[in-house]
């Protein structure tokens, strides 16, 4: 009976310890980590596998969060950044952990959300935080307007005194805000319109990247002239003068009437005569105060063929050599209508009022 009771006594014992290991076998869990291969875990280890790490609850492995890119242990929810980016330690909607992109940091010191916009330092353009399926990025919205007020984005314009900016993508990849047509008392132009105002003609030119209203020609009338074109007006005959660094109407002409009533254009400083059988009239052109005006240096009496003496305008003489056997009066008269007269000696009181006497130039 002894001996019964012992083997009953050692069998219970057995049981008991069985069931203690199946109770502890079941709070335990089974699973790889921490660089050993699979094996029991007790309650409350911490198993780290590749880059999350988990805590052993209740025969279960439980997310408690992630590894970063320097194996800095990080809690659930947890953030940092890398590669100007934010990023959390996070679970999906399977309850399994995965690094999540929740911002943007360009300079790994300031934070930015989904839609959020920053400003390079020199002003110059401005970032957006986007999406970018699971990932983010971060990409050029666009330009700052010059007063540093606005933000412009790709492909819009906008004016600026007096001219119209593109904010534009070059082929480089570079941002820049490039100037694209030109502005004129309100009005646009396109780069190569040409457009009046008042007596000159003006053009919107691309220089070296750059819109630029440049005057290239003169307007009279109703009509257009370019370099070197002409027109008359009040006797004056004028040229287009289109330069780099000045441009206007020079008067550079007279407007004459010849002996045979046609008109005439004379260049400023020229010199001509205006003929009769008896005479010839020295005239000039001559500029004065932004206009031109014709000036005569004097009279020529002829006397058969001959140039026979000179006058200034305005001045007589008595020419003593015998013209039919008798002395001669000759008088240059100036005024609207310069030209040379002759008369009889006898008239001399009524013929030189206002003149001048002079004595004879051959």
């Amino acid at each position: 009976m002894m001996l019964r009771s012992v083997v009953i006594a050692c069998l219970c014992v057995a049981a008991v310890a069985h069931i203690n290991d199946a109770q502890q076998s079941r709070g335990r869990c089974w699973s790889s980590g921490n660089g050993k291969p699979a094996q029991f875990w007790d309650e409350g280890s911490r198993v780290d596998r590749g880059k999350f790490w988990y805590e052993c609850k209740r025969g279960s492995l439980e997310p408690r969060g992630c590894f970063s890119e320097t194996n800095e242990r990080l809690f659930l929810h947890q953030t940092y950044v890398t590669n100007g980016y934010e990023v959390e330690c996070a679970l999906d909607n399977r309850n399994s952990l995965i690094f999540k992109f929740v911002g943007c940091s360009p300079d790994g010191i300031r934070k930015f959300k989904v839609g959020e916009t920053w400003e390079d330092d020199r002003k110059m353009y401005w970032f957006e935080c986007r999406a970018d399926g699971p990932y983010l990025r971060i990409e050029v919205g666009g330009c700052l307007t010059h007063d540093k007020t606005r933000h412009i984005k790709l492909g819009e314009r906008y004016d600026f005194g007096d001219y119209t900016y593109e904010c534009m993508k070059k082929y480089n990849g570079s941002i820049q805000m490039c100037s694209v047509g030109c502005i004129h008392n309100n009005e646009h132009f396109a780069v190569g319109q040409q457009w009046p105002d008042g007596d000159f003609l003006y053009y919107c030119k691309l220089n070296g990247g750059r819109c630029q209203k440049v005057c290239i020609g003169c307007q009279f009338r109703q009509k257009r002239l370019y370099n070197g074109d002409r027109y008359e007006k009040d006797s004056t005959v004028y040229q287009c003068e289109v330069r780099p660094d000045k441009y206007g109407h020079k008067p550079v002409g007279c407007v004459v009437r010849d002996d045979k009533g046609q008109t005439v254009e004379r260049v400023v400083g020229c010199r001509w005569y205006q003929t009769t059988p008896n005479s010839k009239v020295e005239q000039t052109c001559e500029l004065v105060d932004e206009k031109t005006v014709i000036k005569t240096l004097g009279c020529v009496f002829v006397n058969k063929g001959f140039d026979t003496l000179f006058l200034y305008p305005g001045t007589y003489t008595i020419w003593t050599q015998q013209m039919n056997k008798k002395s001669l009066g000759v008088a240059c008269i100036a005024g609207d209508s310069p030209r040379l007269e002759t008369f009889e000696v006898s008239e001399i009181g009524a013929k030189t009022a206002g003149l001048k006497y002079d004595q004879p130039r051959g």
